[in-house]
């Protein structure tokens, strides 16, 4: 007996035939295999991160001007959704058979939704409270030039206005703002002019509209070394 008929293509349209018959469901032969729990791996620890994410954004995105508009609800939502489907699809193609593709799929399934109901509610909480940034002003330089003294507009969440004063370590798109306000004034900002000055590296002379210049001194931190009503001269 001769060899069997290649057609015109020999061994190769075989080969083809063959690929061509598997149909779409070759991709879910990537569940369970070396390279799904490769990958299943690297998307666990994407999650991971991006839970941290969204953490990291509830918490402290608002001090960092580059980062400021994520600290919003649309956005950290957003994030934490994408971190909970990441981590579905890593317990999908972690394992093939039951049951214990089941038991890991659940199990994921389950995790996600508790970190990203619980990361969520955290954060919108977070956001949706804090105050809307309208005006950010520099109101004077370091003579280093390190740190800046700002002047914050904002809007709370009762749409009321407030104004703060912050110290700011410039460092370009990596530049922060201090986790507290430079000096305070219990009875409200008067309105009008605020000046600022340093008067050396990290002492800095604060002169609200028709008030008393008063002087304070930051450390490492950015915060004050003690608190300042800079009010409170004209109390007296």
């Amino acid at each position: 007996m001769g060899p069997p008929n290649r057609g015109k293509y020999g061994g190769y349209g075989d080969a083809y035939d063959a690929s061509m018959s598997a149909g779409p469901g070759t991709t879910r032969s990537l569940a369970g295999t070396r390279r799904g729990r490769s990958i299943a791996g690297l998307s666990t620890l994407l999650s991971l991160l991006l839970f941290g994410g969204v953490i990291w954004d509830a918490g402290y995105a608002r001090l960092y001007p580059a980062a400021r508009f994520l600290h919003r609800p649309l956005p950290l939502l957003g994030l934490a959704t994408l971190a909970a489907l990441t981590l579905v699809a890593a317990g999908w193609l972690a394992a093939r058979q039951p049951p214990a593709s089941t038991a890991l799929r659940l199990g994921a399934l389950g995790c996600a939704v508790l970190l990203g109901v619980g990361t969520s509610a955290w954060g919108m909480f977070r956001t949706g409270f804090a105050s809307t940034v309208e005006r950010d002003a520099t109101l004077a330089v370091s003579p280093d030039g390190r740190y800046a003294v700002v002047r914050l507009d904002t809007r709370d969440w009762k749409d009321l206005p407030h104004t703060e004063l912050r110290v700011r370590y410039r460092a370009g798109l990596l530049s922060r703002d201090a986790d507290r306000e430079l000096v305070d004034c219990r009875r409200g900002w008067p309105s009008g002019r605020i000046d600022a000055e340093f008067v050396g590296e990290q002492t800095v002379r604060v002169t609200p509209a028709g008030r008393s210049a008063v002087t304070v001194t930051f450390d490492r931190q950015m915060r004050p070394r003690h608190r300042v009503d800079v009010c409170h001269p004209a109390d007296d």
